[in-house]
């Protein structure tokens, strides 16, 4: 039996697309080849859209990371920056405690200095002073040498200090020139990553836009699969060419010369309609309203004749209705009008037969083509505006296929 597949006036809402999409395209489902050709085409379509939004989303991920690797080069600098900072205060510590070690080294020396030179003071009363005085310079001396050998031994200690001291700012310098090439390294490494990061940040908004527009492109694409494929849509705007058995009449005068007595030529003014035949063709556009659905009489069963042969119906792939065509015509779409029944075959062709209404300029009551008109009369004289309703015949095609074709 075949599938009966009806689509709502409203089927343009996506879950509806989705429904046709899950349905397997083979004969035993489908026996509408249009239909079914027009599936496969909307699917090829959602699928190229597919591929290009997952392409896009995979180039955007992949942005992103890139971002994110360039603001952790970002952090790292930032840290960089700490540290040679908290480098920069410590290298100035060690200095000024450098200075202060070396201000009491100095101060050390200058203390030594002067023991120094009280010993030789005490030493020159010594040898002029008298053998009961010596005892007590000597022990004098004793005590200025105690003195000046632990005033040595503190210079050594500070000089020990100093020497650590400059091997620890020594280190601390290596490490601060290296920091600044560090630094001055990642900087240009910055600035040239923010450019790049600037450029991509651009990027990614063009691609989130563009995918905007991919996924508006397959709503609309969904939108227009669902209207077309709609076979029971009551209200159909359709467009092709009327056959009316009239054709629109252009008068002229001309000048007919006609010979008299005595050998001279008289010219006599002959109307004369430059349009001959009696069929038009016309480009109209109009709407057809479905009254009747003969589908299931084209889709009857194989029948048989008197001889016994299996003759089968014209067609049992498409869909047939009855209804009436209203449209318009010509370049004066208010002044030409079409009207009559209408029958749909093949889902999307229209035979309409009816009757056109136009307004037409004709000749006045008492004058025909071929007839010689007083020399004073002119085509305004003899011509005038007049609404006739002449039989056509016209075929059509559904203006949604048309579009859906397009795109």
């Amino acid at each position: 039996m075949r599938a009966q597949i009806v689509v709502s006036e409203g089927a343009a809402d996506s879950t509806d697309a989705d429904a046709y999409l899950s349905l397997p395209l083979d004969a035993s489902v489908f026996e509408d080849d249009s239909l079914r050709d027009s599936l496969v085409i909307y699917r090829e379509m959602q699928l190229r859209d597919k591929q290009q939004i997952d392409r896009l989303t995979k180039e955007l991920d992949s942005s992103y990371v890139l971002q994110a690797s360039l603001r952790q080069r970002l952090r790292d600098l930032v840290m960089l920056k700490d540290s040679l900072i908290a480098a920069n205060d410590l290298y100035q510590k060690e200095l000024q405690e450098k200075n202060r070690l070396m201000g009491d080294q100095v101060k050390a020396l200058q203390e030594k200095e002067q023991l120094l030179a009280e010993k030789e003071d005490l030493y020159r009363h010594a040898l002029s002073a008298s053998n009961v005085d010596k005892a007590k310079w000597e022990g004098e001396m004793k005590a200025k040498e105690t003195s000046i050998e632990a005033k040595s031994r503190e210079i050594e200690y500070l000089q020990k200090d100093i020497d650590a001291k400059d091997v620890t700012l020594k280190s601390q310098r290596e490490n601060y020139a290296h920091l600044l090439n560090e630094k001055e390294y990642y900087r240009h490494l910055v600035d040239s990553l923010q450019k790049k990061v600037t450029a991509i940040e651009l990027e990614n908004i063009r691609k989130q836009e563009e995918n905007k527009y991919l996924q508006q492109k397959a709503k609309e694409a969904e939108d227009k699969a669902a209207i077309t494929l709609n076979k029971k849509k009551k209200v159909r705007p359709i467009q092709g060419i009327a056959l009316r058995f009239f054709r629109t009449p252009h008068w002229d005068i001309r000048l007919t010369p006609e010979p008299v007595e005595g050998g001279t030529v008289t010219y006599s003014k002959i109307i004369r309609n430059r349009n001959a035949g009696d069929i038009e063709f016309d480009f109209v556009t109009g709407a057809s309203v479905m009254l009747w659905d003969l589908t299931r009489f084209f889709d009857g069963s194989s029948r048989a004749d008197s001889s016994s042969i299996s003759i089968p119906r014209f067609d049992q792939k498409f869909n047939y209705d009855l209804g009436i065509y209203v449209g318009f015509g010509g370049s004066n779409l208010f002044k030409n009008f079409y009207i009559g029944p209408s029958f749909r075959f093949v889902d999307f062709f229209y035979l309409t037969v009816g009757v056109n209404i136009c307004e037409y300029e004709v000749l006045i009551d008492g004058y025909k083509a071929g007839q010689a008109l007083e020399p004073v009369l002119t085509l305004d004289d003899i011509t005038a505006k007049s609404w006739l309703v002449k039989p056509f015949i016209s075929l059509s095609i559904d203006l949604d296929f048309l579009s859906y074709i397009k795109k």
